[in-house]
């Protein structure tokens, strides 16, 4: 009897199921090459998401530009390439950028406020508000720190002051939009909380570029959040969470019933 569904999800049942963090023998080698379709969780590793990619396995999710474009770096050029909203932003791969080096292009610091961005944090913990020529040297000094332990690369973004902002959850074809409020930091670890929408207009134009990230990657499973350009309201990409808390959402019991439904769908679709 050929396998259908193999799964590294927990909370997804396939023919044959497997820990996500399981080693790859023999075993389970023989059950991928078999498998009709793949189902694995949000922590999946990119070389095995493309083993079975490269294997021509259909799979949930959809997570191939994740890995080709990884970290707030790659997102911002995946932006750009796919010629979506995004805020002004330059990508430093080092901080040897600043040179002196042959054919080092010049990096013109905004007027600050700016907002400068680690390419591997997340929730907030390498986000940081520069006002003044000392906040960017001690934020200097903490980039040292993170690639002396292998982290490199940063985002220099524009500063857009807004009391809000919004994160999408795509689970499937679901969209689910959540307001936030707050000071600098929105996310609600940090200092944000939830509100009601403050402008059905901006949620639907937010929604319509979700549908368009969608559409041009395949993606259907993330958190997308946006920045708005205050003096116009543009919706602006500011990052996507292929991992995510399950808060906003009511719970893990909720998530794990919109998660089970995209998958149902997704092998009804390609059955």
């Amino acid at each position: 009897m050929s396998i259908k569904v193999v799964s590294f999800n927990p909370w997804i049942e396939g023919e044959v199921n497997f820990f996500q963090f399981t080693g790859l023998t023999p075993k389970v080698l023989s059950a991928l090459e078999e498998a009709e379709a793949v189902i694995f969780p949000q922590t999946v590793l990119p070389e095995l998401y493309f083993f079975v990619r490269r294997l021509g396995k259909r799979v949930f999710p959809n997570y191939d530009l994740r890995f080709a474009f990884p970290g707030k770096i790659g997102q911002t050029l995946l932006f750009q390439a796919l010629g979506l909203p995004h805020p002004r932003t330059i990508c430093v791969p080092r901080i040897c950028a600043f040179g002196p080096h042959p054919g080092a292009a010049e990096i013109p610091l905004p007027e600050p406020p700016f907002v400068v961005k680690g390419n591997h944090g997340h929730e907030g913990r390498e986000v940081f508000l520069v006002w003044n020529a000392g906040d960017w040297e001690e934020i200097l000094r903490k980039l040292r720190t993170y690639e002396a332990t292998g982290r490199y690369g940063f985002l220099i973004q524009e500063y857009l002051p807004w009391e809000y902002d919004l994160r999408v959850v795509v689970i499937g074809s679901r969209r689910l939009p959540f307001w936030r409020k707050g000071r600098f930091l929105k996310n609600l670890i940090q200092e944000g909380e939830v509100v009601a929408c403050p402008d059905p207009g901006l949620e639907a134009r937010a929604l319509e570029v979700v549908a368009e990230l969608c559409e041009k990657t395949g993606f259907n499973l993330m958190a997308v959040d946006f920045l708005f350009r205050p003096e116009t309201g543009q919706p602006l990409l500011n990052e996507i969470n292929f991992v995510f808390g399950l808060r906003l959402l009511g719970g893990e019991g909720r998530f794990r019933t919109y998660l089970r439904e995209a998958v149902e769908a997704f092998l009804r679709a390609n059955s």
